[in-house]
């Protein structure tokens, strides 16, 4: 019987569970390892927080390239009421993807079988055609094909010389551990590290808490996530990008189409939109050099008008900071330490000045570490000093073939080690969100299943 183990149960590991048991027609054995005690929330839908939702419309969210109104379809079908451009709480997509995950295993042909094996994966060893992979429990199992469906991973703590302040109680790393926030009184002032659609979720939840303490969020540009306006439509232009190879033409492109959006009475985050479905082939005909000034001068500014928030969240953090309760800081971090009574010391840069401010609380929303050289993983750090992987050129992700096949550390795509998601940032910037996730998690079960 083939063998086809996925290292992570969360959303990607999961949508790539469900596409092999789908379209499996011999026998095959799936594993699926998972540390948690759940399978298809990971961080990203964890959260039971109804404040916490999607932030992209429940019609879009379906598991399938082919069914992108799947979830909603699943949501009305299980007594609760949506329209298609509401943005639902994010664990009822958990909910709906194990769902998914339990109705494809009932369904399955005869010899397709799923373990789900609550462990974490300590190491693999690979041969030929095999892996052998070492979990915590002490076991051993073996697979002639394994998948790094990694997921997020803690971000990396603020860039200061000194980081002797980590240890403070009231230094929040993970904002999804269980108990992250026990140690925070109502009245506690807050910095949070980065303003992205974390620092939107911090607030919401300390605002939902009935937290009184004024909120300060700081980065080196202090943008924040835009806000979604549904209904807008705009051509494609698809010829005009496709090929080009510099990063300012590009730019320029589409800086006119957005002009011509606002002048036809559409808006530019449809003209946004028009481009998702190429990111990824423009991405990849970029020169390094390209990407790299992209990454340097305009890559925050993608995020913020690519990846936005709800108009909800929006009102909301609109409201606290007209009230006075949350400010938005730009800056750059020089240095952070805690005095005698626990309260944080923070020096920044900002606008050609030293600037300082104290805080009870820092809480860390920077985003997941990309640079795999850093992570505290053994399995990560195992397979990175036996060559068997290496980080892209960019320190986005791991090296591979757009298809999610790993390459080793002479640059040879394997065989034998794939992944998908955020694994994959640096070979196709967008990779991130579940519209790109559910059509690779198709398209490598189809390969992994004609090859295994």
């Amino acid at each position: 019987m083939r063998r086809i183990a996925i290292i992570g149960g969360g959303a990607s590991g999961t949508l790539l569970a469900i596409n092999l048991l789908k379209n499996a027609k011999e026998p095959l054995q799936i594993y699926l390892i998972e540390k948690r005690s759940e399978v298809g929330r990971g961080v990203a839908f964890s959260s039971e927080n109804d404040d916490h939702v999607l932030n992209v419309p429940a019609a879009k969210m379906g598991a399938f390239p082919d069914q992108p109104d799947n979830f909603l379809t699943w949501l009305n079908s299980n007594g609760r009421s949506y329209d298609a451009h509401d943005f639902v709480p994010r664990h009822l997509f958990g909910k709906y993807l194990s769902a998914l995950l339990s109705e494809a295993e009932e369904a399955a042909a005869d010899g397709v079988e799923l373990a789900i094996l609550r462990d974490e994966v300590c190491g693999i060893e690979t041969a030929e055609t095999l892996a052998k992979i070492k979990l915590a429990s002490g076991d051993v199992i073996e697979a002639d094909r394994v998948v790094l469906a990694f997921g997020n991973f803690l971000p990396p703590h603020p860039s200061v010389p000194d980081l002797r302040f980590i240890d403070s109680p009231k230094y929040i790393h993970d904002v999804w551990a269980d108990g992250a926030f026990e140690n925070l009184s109502p009245d506690d002032e807050v910095l949070i590290v980065g303003t992205g659609l974390s620092m939107v979720d911090v607030v919401l939840r300390l605002n939902s808490s009935g937290h009184r303490g004024k909120i300060k969020a700081i980065s080196t540009r202090g943008l924040v996530p835009a806000v979604h306006k549904l209904g807008y439509h705009y051509e494609p232009f698809f010829d005009e990008v496709r090929g080009q190879t510099r990063i300012t033409d590009i730019f320029r492109a589409v800086r006119r189409h957005i002009t011509a959006a606002e002048s036809n009475g559409s808006d530019w985050r449809a003209v946004i939109d028009t481009l998702r479905p190429i990111t990824q082939e423009v991405w990849q005909t970029l020169p390094t050099a390209e990407k790299r000034y992209f990454m340097q001068h305009l890559s925050r500014y993608w995020n913020v008008a690519r990846h936005r928030m709800p108009p909800a969240a929006a009102e909301r953090l609109f409201e606290l900071r007209s009230e006075g309760n949350l400010e938005i800081l730009s800056g750059r971090l020089k240095h952070i330490s805690v005095d005698e009574n626990g309260k944080f010391l923070v020096n920044y840069f900002a606008e050609g000045e030293q600037s300082y401010l104290n805080a009870d609380v820092l809480i860390n929303c920077i985003g997941s570490e990309a640079n795999y050289m850093r992570l505290d993983s053994p399995l990560i750090r195992g397979l990175i000093a036996d060559g068997h992987i290496c980080r892209d050129e960019l320190n986005l992700g791991l090296a591979a073939t757009p298809d999610g096949k790993l390459k080793n550390i002479d640059g040879e795509p394997s065989e034998i080690l794939f992944t998908l998601g955020t694994a994959l940032r640096g070979t196709l910037w967008e990779t991130t969100a579940i519209p790109e996730i559910r059509g690779q998690a198709k398209a490598l079960a189809s390969h992994l299943l004609e090859v295994a």
